[in-house]
């Protein structure tokens, strides 16, 4: 946390002061949002048709954001905050997408984690446990592209992207069994795993108006030719889909293996697709001293997305195959704070 609050104010210095020798600048900005106490919920579709055999306790945790962008009108570039990802060929994409990218494009991180523990009233062979602890982070990255001004879209803060999730939790797991064919496939012992990982490629769109608050410097309201109210309500929604590899660990499949004795499990990597919603509704002030603008939220932010991975039928009595359709949610109250600058505010705010 605290690494990334100084890259934060490291980037935040750099953006301010380069922007200060720029006489045809884009707005520059900087934003935060803080959840303190995040509540996060697992459902499992097929949880009562096999007992209910798993319980999660989630601890409450916080997550933190930070989005920014700095662009230069005339060469049409743009410097934002920068971040490591993880190994691979969109992380990369997304590290140096920090630094260097085309106008009117913002770069987002979120951070949390998945933690508490779980209690296993199923069945449960020898040398697995009936209650464990679980930690597993979540992280997002989104490369967004505002929407063209003078539409109606772009006056609340239209914008779409892509986007990278990589996250883990723990899963029930719903057995499938056949004496032959996938049509005579029924549920065989259930078992969990406490690291169901998933990364996700993402495709999103949605709408800000603190964002937009941002970009306008108040100067532009929803009536024509008025400023934005100093104190008003605000809202931000996003829609994603997403699809990428999802992978049960080995204690998942030995579990279940050991669960349905003579009988293999097909698979223990998946296709997953993931749809996902988040919302955040509050109040929100504003102050335009100069060429600057910072913005001050109270509001209350709400996330949840579906998972379904495929590949895990089981077509002969060998074969032991999983379905474990699930969605999560995660809600709590936020803070958040912007900073926009941009030298045109300074002689239009005299």
């Amino acid at each position: 946390m605290r690494g990334k609050l100084l890259m934060l104010l490291v980037a935040s210095g750099v953006i301010l002061s380069v922007s200060a020798f720029g006489q045809n600048n884009l707005p520059a900005y900087l934003g935060v949002s803080y959840i303190p106490e995040l509540r996060w919920k697992v459902y499992f579709i097929n949880h009562k048709s096999i007992g209910e055999p798993l319980s999660l306790n989630f601890d409450m945790t916080s997550m933190s954001s930070y989005e920014g962008n700095f662009g230069i009108r005339r060469l049409g570039v743009r410097m934002g905050v920068s971040a490591q990802t993880e190994n691979n060929l969109i992380g990369k994409f997304y590290r140096w997408g920090g630094y260097l990218g085309f106008k009117n494009m913002l770069l987002r991180l979120q951070s949390s984690k998945m933690s508490g523990d779980l209690e296993w009233s199923g069945a449960l062979p020898p040398g697995y446990y009936a209650n464990r602890e679980f930690s597993n982070k979540y992280f997002n990255i989104d490369l967004l592209k505002t929407a063209k001004g003078g539409s109606a879209f772009n006056e609340v803060g239209g914008y779409w992207g892509v986007g990278y999730t990589s996250m883990g939790y723990p899963v029930e797991i719903s057995t499938l069994v056949t004496e032959g064919g996938r049509e005579n496939q029924k549920f065989g012992m259930p078992a969990y795993d406490t690291l169901y990982s998933i990364k996700s490629y993402n495709i999103c769109f949605g709408f800000d108006l603190l964002r937009q608050l941002c970009l306008t410097g108040g100067l532009e309201g929803f009536a024509p030719g008025r400023r934005a109210m100093r104190f008003a309500m605000y809202a931000s929604t996003q829609d994603k889909v997403g699809f990428g590899p999802a992978k049960i660990s080995d204690y998942g499949v030995s579990m279940a293996e050991a669960l349905n004795p003579g009988r293999t499990a097909v698979t223990s990597k998946f296709f997953n697709v993931m749809v996902h919603y988040s919302l955040s509704l509050g109040l929100r002030y504003y102050i335009h001293p100069g060429p600057t603008v910072v913005i001050f939220a109270l509001g209350y932010d709400f996330e949840g997305a579906m998972n379904a991975p495929f590949k895990g039928a089981a077509d002969n009595a060998e074969d032991l195959g999983f379905d474990f359709l699930n969605y999560y949610l995660n809600h709590g109250v936020s803070f958040k704070i912007y900073l926009a600058w941009n030298r045109d505010w300074q002689q239009k705010n005299q």
